[in-house]
């Protein structure tokens, strides 16, 4: 979580940067032990995955938040891509987002 937290300012600042980005921080922090190969998500976690998809009104917002997080996951150190539509399987969200790699085309 500490990660997300110290990484938002960075990020905020880079080509990602939107209010929206801020509230992608927010909600997935909780994530971060899950997307890194934890086992299962926290409770906390797919609260705020499930909030932060109750906050997308537009296709536009979900690109914002495509680009926040392909932004944000290289900082955490390794991952596997393919554990953000896991996150969404998980927690029971439908329409979540698929794996996210730095050459993933947000649009």
């Amino acid at each position: 979580m500490l990660v997300f937290l110290n990484f938002s300012r960075d990020i905020t600042e880079t080509a990602a940067a939107s209010p929206l980005c801020d509230v992608v921080i927010f909600y997935l922090s909780p994530c971060e032990g899950f997307i890194k190969g934890g086992a299962n998500p926290a409770p906390e976690c797919c609260v705020g995955a499930k909030r932060l998809i109750d906050e997308l009104k537009a296709k536009e917002d979900r690109i914002e938040v495509c680009q926040c997080i392909k932004a944000l996951l290289p900082l955490l150190g390794p991952f596997d891509p393919n554990r953000v539509p896991l996150l969404g399987q998980k927690c029971g969200i439908k329409n979540f987002f698929p794996p996210i790699t730095p050459a993933t085309d947000c649009s």
